[in-house]
């Protein structure tokens, strides 16, 4: 708290020095293109041995105010052009300059780990970097969504819980069986704390919901780039936090303000259900055995009404959520609340339960740049209206950059971001108690869901339309359930520079992040599944620290041999505490306070962790063509120190990788203007990093008449002598441009393995524990990317920018125990339980396990036809697709005509498939389209009895369908392979048309820029596998990838959003 306070102090210190500055003149010019007369744009104008300079704009224009620079050198820089320094006169001034085309200036610089600015042709790994104009074009609720599709080896997924859900990011593969397979998030230099608070854990679980992560609380406008490292020697110096990649975001500066400047944007999106994803049959109504609600067979197999009307009304309450009965006539039928109503289509009750959603976002950022600092301070508003209904989220985001020079070797910036983030109703999923997407989705189309309004009866509890208490009314979920959440974070660091000579500097920096989340849910008074209701109200407690000092070296050995090194030291702290109590049975209905519940349970948690580094990095270049960089990095955990431990509690890792630039050792053709080969070796490690791990400790896990209790904590045997996972990689590249640097192409292989990897083995039940804990998993993924790129059209009207890039990831699971077991993946059980999501040896991560068809030598279906409803034979349980699709594919354009650019992203995956528990119900209930086959002259089914091996064919009458369909579905006896489909997709994911208006049009106002857009997500797909839910659905963000049943529905979004800067 101390450190936070002086970097205020810092903070307000410099925002008033700034003020008794004065501006003494203006240097403006146009930059134009030295071959073609055309202007450039994004060409880096600026003073030196200063902080002040400017971008030029679209028509090559810039200006920058300035004191008296006479004397002083204004430089000229753009990638692919040869640099121009002119001597300035002193005051007002304009500098007009064309730039020549230089094929060898590819000192493009991009930011490493640690946040070091380095030239991107020195680098022996791959590295992606994104702009974050790019990432903020079109906004989600959490910016590191709008990667998707942008990198190649990133695979990105999100759970299907609306908008306040979390991603799941994964670099190259996942790295543990059963650890965090997400990557180290880093913000200018300094890591943050990035955990999933609360996540459904199976199918089978109750009254879960996805918690959100910490990334999501980003501001997207307050990001400059994001630098994605995807191979280990990328992210080597982060050691053991770094095995699963790193993703660091550089965020907005003053640097290259034109004096005191004001940046406005605002968009808006409104998000619609996207109901070309759902095929439900439309024909058959609501009822059973091929009868409309409130009938029944007489005793000449006619179908009749029931006349008792109460008989009548229980049959229709009995059979709400069947969509067996008869053909839809449009006649007056018996619903379940008595109310006689036509039997018709009524349309689809998920269009009619959801909302249509809303996402404004407003952003405002002041900054100013003056010889020797510049800030920024910016604030945005998120509001969204989920289309869940009563389902909002808020956030407001506050920043502040600060750099100055306070003496000329001494540099300081200081970096803060608060967020103060509102969640009311995260969504309910899993199980069906709760779930509130349940019912919307099995409804019969004969019944309309607006209905089942308001949810509630005359007594105040809960309105049933069926039979099951488990099963809610969506509406008494939606106006009574209620859960709010409220995150305070504050995220700040510093940083001080001092240059001892041109050649040698010494570097300090240190980072807080931290947040309390205060959660309270409620169950109310009156749920079915939970007459007298339920309240849990928790406070969480995070906190990182993390600090660096670091040495630098920048000089030339000799005429052609420099080094760029560093050496440095850690420190890294962190800790969590959580409050939080549990009470059924409200006293007094209506007060929700967990002192008006019976007996509540108290639960508290504590860790606390800390790491020690020591690190280096050493670059040697020879005649700026050859580049070789060594890291090494040593880590001490407090998690592997416990007294008798007889392993180390520490790891070493080091990486070597090089890089050759053949364009400058030897001569090209004029069409090669650059060719590099690039190779690394890496080790990185992970895992080991929970508290109190070593050895059992107790956990107070209860009460009884109101006294507390405690018992050994887990149920797994512990390892005093653990140590971290170890990754090798090993990863060659390539990379070359062409035609003036209008075209390039980067293509990548790597292959990684882990070994030690920390798992749970099975253990003697007569030890007392389900499991222990050893270093004993092994996995490996081999890959190759690849980044096709460039401009193919360029005038002074037109200009067109493309990408491509693609990736294919070949995971295998190489040890898991002695007997080579296979790990089942907790909480992935399927609510079928017949499927679970396995690692098993000689086979890909994660893959669907579960039961399937018994066949005969020709694939033929073996049924047992003892009864007249032929049952198909549950076969062996074996692999039936793979949760992690292997290839991921993107495509993105831009084109510009004068003012006006059209951009759009196309995203696909191929080779991934899921368990898809909503088809399953969907099938059960006989609204999937499937089960139109026979509905009215019966279902043919052919296949081998399995009592005598013998072919067959039979018919399955219409009324025996129900059962039929509930065999092949059934509970722990059916058959998931009926229910696993592919989740191949292409989608139109991002859409923008944009104009900006011209600068001749703005000159007599204040306002130096205008650009106005229209803006769309997730539009459409232009080919998918799976019918009725997305191909993306998950029930989780968790290593059990595979698996969804009843999420909330996938949007399309469209809007508009505007930027002014003055």
């Amino acid at each position: 708290m101390k450190n936070y306070y002086f970097q205020l102090i810092t903070m307000v210190v410099l925002l008033f020095v700034q003020s008794g500055f004065s501006q003494t003149g203006t240097i403006s010019g146009t930059v134009t293109e030295k071959k073609t007369d055309m202007p450039l744009i994004g060409v880096n104008v600026s003073i030196e041995g200063t902080s002040k300079g400017a971008v030029t704009d679209f028509d090559g224009n810039y200006s920058i105010n300035t004191e008296d620079a006479a004397g002083k050198s204004l430089v000229f820089s753009s990638l692919g052009f040869k640099m121009v320094s002119i001597v300035l006169n002193g005051g007002t001034q304009v500098v007009n300059v064309s730039l020549e085309e230089d094929a060898t200036s590819l000192d493009e610089v991009v930011v490493t780990a640690l946040g070091i600015k380095r030239e991107s042709k020195a680098l022996g790994y791959s590295l992606t970097e994104v702009d974050g104009d790019e990432m903020s074009q079109v906004k989600t609720t959490s910016a590191v969504n709008s990667l998707q599709g942008r990198v190649a080896g990133v695979n990105i997924s999100t759970s299907s819980s609306g908008a306040s859900g979390s991603s799941r990011v994964v670099i190259r593969g996942a790295s543990s069986l059963t650890g965090n397979n997400q990557p180290l998030y880093v913000v200018d230099g300094v890591p943050i704390i990035n955990n999933t608070n609360g996540s459904v854990v199976g199918a089978t679980n109750t009254g879960s919901g996805d918690g959100g992560d910490d990334i999501s609380s980003i501001n997207p406008d307050d990001i400059a780039s994001v630098s994605v490292l995807k191979g280990s020697s990328a992210a080597a110096l982060y050691g053991s936090l770094a095995s699963n990649g790193v993703i660091m975001i550089t965020t907005k500066s003053g640097k290259g303000s034109q004096g005191f400047g004001i940046e406005y944007s605002t968009s808006y999106m409104f998000d619609e259900i996207n109901t070309d994803l759902q095929n439900f049959q439309t024909i058959y109504g609501a009822g059973t055995n091929n009868l409309k609600p409130g009938h029944e067979y007489d005793d000449n197999g006619n179908a009749v009404e029931i006349a008792d009307s109460a008989l009548a009304t229980d049959e229709a309450f009995t059979n709400s959520l069947l969509s067996w009965g008869a053909k839809m006539d449009g006649s007056l039928v018996y619903n379940w609340d008595g109310v006689k109503r036509p039997y018709s289509y009524t349309g689809n009750n998920l269009d009619k339960f959801y909302d249509t959603g809303s996402t404004a976002v407003n952003s405002v950022a002041v900054s100013k740049g003056g010889e020797s600092y510049n800030y920024r301070l910016s604030f945005s508003n998120l509001e969204n209206k989920d289309i869940f209904p009563e389902s909002t989220l808020n956030r407001k985001s506050f920043g502040l950059n600060v750099s100055s020079d306070i003496t000329p070797k001494l540099k300081s910036t200081v970096n803060a971001k608060y967020v103060i983030e509102k969640v009311h109703n995260r969504i309910n999923l899993g199980d069906t108690p709760g779930n509130a997407n349940t019912v919307a989705y099995v409804l019969p189309t004969s019944l309309d869901i607006n209905d089942l309004k308001p949810g509630i009866n005359e007594e105040g509890t809960e309105l049933l339309f069926q039979p099951s208490q488990f099963i809610q009314n969506p509406y008494w979920v939606v106006n009574n359930f209620n859960s709010d959440d409220k995150k305070n974070r504050l995220t700040a660091s510093t940083t001080l520079r001092y240059d001892f000579t041109d050649w040698l500097y010494a570097t300090g920096r240190a980072g807080i992040d931290t947040y309390d989340l205060s959660r309270k849910k409620v169950t109310p008074y009156g749920t079915a599944y939970r007459p007298t209701g339920e309240l849990t109200q928790s406070k969480f407690t995070y906190s990182l620290f993390d600090a660096d000092i670091m040495l630098g070296i920048q000089k030339t050995l000799t005429g052609k041999i420099s080094t760029n090194s560093i050496i440095g030291t850690n420190t890294r702290t962190n800790s969590f505490e959580g409050l939080s109590a549990t009470g059924r049975e409200f006293v007094v209905i209506g007060l929700e306070d967990i002192n008006n519940t019976t007996l509540p349970e108290p639960d508290n948690s504590y860790y606390k962790t800390k790491m020690s580094s020591i690190y280096g990095s050493f670059e040697f270049d020879y005649d700026n063509f050859l580049y070789l960089t060594f890291t090494g990095r040593n880590d001490w955990f407090s998690t592997l120190s416990y007294p008798g431990k007889t392993t180390p509690n520490n790891d070493f890792y080091w990486s070597l990788s090089g890089s050759l630039l053949i364009s400058e050792a030897f001569e090209m053709p004029e069409a090669i203007n650059y060719i590099k080969l690039r190779a690394s070796y890496a080790q990185v490690a992970g895992g080991a990093s929970d508290a109190y791990s070593l050895n059992l400790d107790y956990a107070i896990t209860g009460s009884f008449q109101g006294q507390s209790f405690g018992q050994l904590n887990g149920n797994s045997i512990p390892n005093p002598d653990l140590v971290p996972f170890q990754k090798d990689e090993i990863e060659v590249g390539f990379e070359t441009r062409f035609f003036s640097n209008r075209l390039n192409l980067d293509v990548a292989y790597y292959q990684n393995k882990t070994q030690n990897d920390i798992v749970e083995a099975s253990a003697s039940q007569s030890s007392g524990f389900t499991s222990s804990v050893l270093n004993i998993g092994e996995l490996q993924n081999k890959g190759i990317e690849l980044l096709i790129g460039g401009t193919p059209i360029y005038t002074d009207d037109f200009s067109w920018n493309t990408s491509f890039n693609f990736s294919f990831n070949d995971s295998e699971i190489v040890h898991t125990d002695d007997e080579n077991t296979p790990i089942n993946v907790d909480g992935s059980e399927t609510r079928s339980r017949t499927a679970i999501i396995s690692h098993i040896v000689g086979e890909r991560y994660g893959v669907i396990y579960g039961s399937s068809y018994k066949r005969d030598e020709d694939g033929n279906i073996m049924y047992d036809v003892n009864s007249t409803i032929p049952k198909p034979i549950q076969g062996e349980y074996k692999i039936l697709g793979e949760g992690v699709a292997p290839y991921t594919f993107g495509f993105s354009n831009t084109f510009r005509y004068k003012s006006v650019s059209l951009g759009f992203l196309i995203d696909a995956k191929y080779g991934g498939s899921v368990h898809s528990g909503t088809n399953r119900e969907l099938m059960i209930r006989g609204l999937h389209e499937k089960t139109l086959e026979g509905r009215e002259t019966g279902l043919v089914v052919s296949g081998i009895d399995d009592a005598t091996g013998e072919a067959f064919t039979t018919t399955v009458a219409p009324e025996n369908l129900r059962t039929y369909y509930g065999l092949i579905a059934a509970e722990s006896s059916g058959i998931s392979e009926e229910f696993v489909y592919s989740t191949d997709f292409v989608k139109f994911r991002e859409l923008s048309l944009s104009y900006n208006f011209p600068k001749k049009a703005l000159d007599k106002i204040f306002i130096n820029d205008i650009r106005i857009s229209l803006i769309a997500r997730n539009l459409f797909f232009f080919y998918r596998a799976i019918d009725n839910v997305d191909p993306e659905a998950s029930l989780n963000n968790l290593n059990s990838q595979g698996i969804e049943r009843f999420g909330v529905p996938s949007t399309k979004s469209y809007g508009f959003s505007m930027n002014f800067k003055f």
